[in-house]
C-alpha cells in the first residue's frame, strides 16, 4: 500500500528531516566508539609481549652454562 503525502504533510516531513538529519549524521558508529579501546588493548598486549621477550633474553644470557662455552653440540 503506497501512501501519498499531501502538500502540508510533505513540508512537515521535510522540516523534520532537516532538523533530525544533522544530529543523526553526527553520531559515531560502534567502530568509531570502540577503536580507541582496541588500540589501548593492542598497545598493552604489545608492551607485555616486549617485556616477556626481554626477560626471556635476559634469563638466557644471565643463566647460561659457562662450562659449555666453546663446546660443540651434536
Amino acid at each position: 500500500m503506497v501512501v501519498s503525502l499531501g502538500r502540508p504533510h510533505r513540508t512537515v516531513a521535510c522540516v523534520a528531516l532537516l532538523l533530525v538529519g544533522p544530529g543523526a549524521l553526527a553520531t559515531e558508529s560502534n567502530l568509531q566508539l570502540t577503536s580507541p579501546l582496541v588500540w589501548v588493548m593492542v598497545s598493552i598486549s604489545a608492551a607485555g609481549a616486549i617485556v616477556t621477550f626481554a626477560f626471556l633474553v635476559y634469563a638466557v644470557v644471565k643463566f647460561r652454562d659457562s662450562a659449555a662455552k666453546g663446546r660443540r653440540y651434536g
